[in-house]
């Protein structure tokens, strides 16, 4: 009897091409990133580098939903969710401040700002988690923290490392950096370089005043 044909799967395997890392988020104004650099630059002198991996400044950014690898070709109609979910939204006001650490101080494993929010911000960011949710992108699970992550802190890190970091944080629990004009929002690009992170705004979907 004739030994049977090895099979194959003739099916293209996927490329990394067809797909992108993305995320939607709140672009932070320049007026800002130069006080959150300030801000930074203290608590790298104060907080050693070798346990807290800083985010760079220009890269932070507030996000609203992280779509992680997301196919090229429904980026449009994303885009059109996008615009439909958040016609009803007008330009609006949010205040930056009160530094705090996730998950807590026996355990801190992120260093983040604080963002008031009044009831919009989560509004927006529902809105923008069921435009997502158009495409197939999966619901968080977590409920949304409006934040900016400052820096992560590494792993097995020593008691006397978690005590300087509670130090700094608390002694800026009530630290006041301003407010942000939230009238855009953008879905970003995420590549991952040999020197971290690049983001690109793919484009932006603007909050019209009425």
């Amino acid at each position: 009897m004739d030994e049977l044909a090895p099979t194959r799967d003739d099916t293209p395997a996927r490329s990394s091409i067809d797909l992108l890392r993305a995320f939607i988020a709140i672009e932070i104004p320049p007026s800002l990133q130069e006080k959150l650099h300030r801000e930074m630059e203290s608590l790298r002198a104060r907080l050693d580098r070798t346990f807290v991996r800083w985010v760079v400044p220009e890269n932070i950014h507030l996000t609203l939903k992280f779509l992680g690898d997301t196919p090229i070709t429904k980026l449009d109609a994303l885009k059109e969710f996008l615009a439909a979910e958040l016609a009803r939204f007008q330009p609006f006001e949010i205040s930056v401040g009160n530094m705090g650490v996730f998950p807590n101080f026996s355990r801190p494993r992120v260093i983040w700002l604080g963002v008031g929010d009044k009831g919009k911000l989560s509004s927006l960011q529902r809105h923008t988690e069921r435009a997502a949710s158009q495409i197939g992108s999966a619901p968080e699970k977590r409920r949304f923290s409006a934040h900016l992550t400052l820096g992560r802190v590494k792993q097995d890190i020593r008691s006397e490392a978690r005590h300087q970091i509670r130090q700094v944080v608390e002694e800026n629990s009530g630290l006041e950096l301003g407010n942000i004009h939230v009238d855009t929002i953008h879905l970003f690009q995420s590549e991952l370089k040999a020197n971290g992170a690049v983001y690109r705004s793919l484009y932006q979907i603007n909050l019209e005043k009425k």
